[in-house]
């Protein structure tokens, strides 16, 4: 039942979102308003990343006959919390890219990358200096932001590869798909292949990259200077690489409607 209350409002957040988001883009012809969108759903995914949480999938339509075929009987997924906040930076840089092309998606990528390289340096530092401050029980109110060092490189490295990648696939779609329907008014029929598909292959290939990094391949390194870090078994990795998947391609998917309604916004202006 949570999966499900957050999954309604993810989608309604996005459709919130999505038109806002389009209208003033449209409207200041500047992709400004989405890049300082990008950076804050990048923070989000940053700290939320620390968490792991379960997702119950079981809600969703014929997903239990589909997963059978590749011998997944269990509908409860194991994933960072921070996947809620994917659909809505992947829904940032495809909207970015269908009006401004997939230069102006690189520039926003390496925009964000050096904020959340500051952030984190910040965040050290704020964290290093000592808490006087009148607190409950000497809780430090920094503990929320805590920064682990093998998930914050993980993100880093998976998000450059990844993002950059999705902007790419997009691009080369939509390049394709103007080449079948010339300036005619047939986009509407193909809008959905570059949506879905970029997304699906960019988030597949984050997963992939992230997930190892962050428990296992960077704990592993750590643990050769300090015993105390524990790198994740094998068996959880896989079982967070396939729980990434599932819950970042359902909530990935879920964009589509809006990216026609950022269409039609755009053809308005």
């Amino acid at each position: 039942m949570q999966t499900l209350i957050v999954s309604v409002g993810v989608f309604i957040a996005l459709g919130l979102f999505t038109y806002i988001a389009a209208k003033h883009t449209a409207s200041t012809d500047s992709y400004n308003g989405l890049l300082a969108s990008y950076i804050l759903f990048l923070t989000l995914a940053q700290f939320f990343a620390v968490k792991v949480a379960s997702y119950d999938l079981s809600f969703i339509p014929f997903l239990a006959e589909v997963l059978s075929l590749f011998g997944i009987s269990d509908l409860v997924f194991l994933a960072p919390v921070g996947v809620i906040v994917f659909p809505f930076t992947l829904q940032i840089t495809d909207m970015a890219n269908e009006k401004f092309g997939r230069k102006a998606v690189y520039n926003m990528i390496w925009i964000a990358f050096v904020c959340q390289v500051i952030m984190v340096i910040f965040v050290i530092f704020a964290s290093y200096l000592p808490n006087v401050s009148f607190t409950p029980d000497g809780i430090d109110p920094l503990a929320a932001f805590a920064i682990v060092p093998a998930i914050t490189l993980a993100s880093w490295i998976s998000f450059l590869i990844s993002e950059r990648f999705d902007a790419y696939i997009y691009d080369k779609l939509r390049s394709w798909i103007h080449s079948k329907t010339g300036e005619n008014n047939d986009w509407w029929k193909y809008l959905w292949i570059r949506n879905v598909f970029s997304d699906i292959l960019s988030l597949g290939l984050d997963s992939l990259i992230f997930i190892p990094l962050a428990f296992f391949i960077f704990p592993t390194i750590q643990s050769i200077f300090d015993p105390n870090v524990l790198p994740a078994t094998l068996e959880f990795v896989v079982q967070l690489i396939i729980g990434q998947l599932a819950v970042k391609w359902f909530l990935g998917i879920i964009d589509t409607p809006f990216m026609y309604l950022t269409r039609w916004i755009y053809d308005q202006s």
